[in-house]
């Protein structure tokens, strides 16, 4: 598809700033594309795959969005439209935000186009886009205090459902688990957890659970297993010692990429410093 799909969230970590320089690492030629950690889909959205596209995130909530894009996406055009006119056109607009959040935490367990659409109006409309969840599962994001968000463009939402409809297939599952089918000459794009800076321990909790060193070592093994496979691995992260040490430039191909991270909680922390993209190939 030639036409420029958008996200349809504002997230932390977006490759959005980013998709110029990983574009320009995208292998020539690859059989099906593995998207394991999908986020806020940017990358998804500009991968120039021919064959099949496998796309997969272990939160819930996002990938309802996309079951809901894909599936029912005039239904959520018009809820969102109704959270739009009805926020706008309200005296309080704290105080309907807050009702909102509160309705999206009572049916944590309905991932259904109700639920996709509360997500998408508090990632909108909250402090800085950060959805925050607590132990509980429960959304904690703050009121942004936004007076006119763009909450949907319709025509985006449809050419995304499209896309979503042609070829691709999308898992709510654990990311080893979904890159088991994986085979020589497929290409998989992996944006996980980033280890902790060095110097910078700034950390945000997308959901309840975070990643622990385990998780990381995890991710090291993963990564090296489909390279021995013959599948084309490309993996974001932070430029730190440990992703450093694990994959020397001797052996793989290492590109630091210059990124400002702009929503770190602790604004002694937002500067500009660069990431790494690693490659198999």
């Amino acid at each position: 598809m030639d036409i420029k799909i958008d996200s349809v969230l504002r997230w932390i970590g977006s490759k959005k700033r980013l998709i110029d320089d990983i574009k320009k690492y995208i292998p020539t030629k690859f059989n099906n594309y593995y998207e394991p950690f999908l986020g806020s889909s940017v990358v998804y959205l500009n991968m120039p795959f021919k064959n099949k596209a496998y796309i997969n995130d272990f939160n819930p909530d996002l990938i309802n969005i996309y079951n809901q894009i894909k599936s029912n996406p005039k239904k959520l055009i018009t809820l969102l439209k109704k959270y739009k006119k009805e926020y706008s056109s309200s005296s309080d607009k704290k105080d309907y935000y807050l009702k909102k959040r509160e309705r999206f935490n009572k049916i944590k367990d309905k991932m259904n186009v109700e639920r996709a659409a509360l997500y998408i109006y508090i990632n909108k409309c909250g402090f800085n886009g950060i959805m925050q969840i607590n132990k509980y599962g429960n959304c904690t994001t703050g009121f942004g205090k936004m007076n006119n968000p763009k909450m949907l463009d319709e025509d985006n939402i449809f050419n995304f459902s499209d896309l979503l409809n042609d070829k691709t297939t999308i898992k709510n599952m654990n990311y080893v688990s979904f890159l088991k089918n994986c085979k020589k000459g497929d290409f998989v794009y992996m944006d996980p957890p980033y280890v902790p800076c060095d110097k910078k321990q700034c950390t945000i909790k997308y959901i309840k659970d975070g990643w622990k060193e385990k998780d990381f070592k995890k991710l090291v093994e993963v990564f090296k297993e489909l390279d021995k496979k013959g599948c084309y691995v490309m993996l974001s992260n932070s430029n730190c010692k440990f992703i450093r040490e694990k994959f020397p430039k001797d052996k793989y191909k290492v590109k630091k990429l210059k990124i400002s991270r702009v929503l770190c909680p602790n604004a002694e922390k937002r500067d500009n410093e660069n990431e790494l993209l690693i490659m198999n190939y």
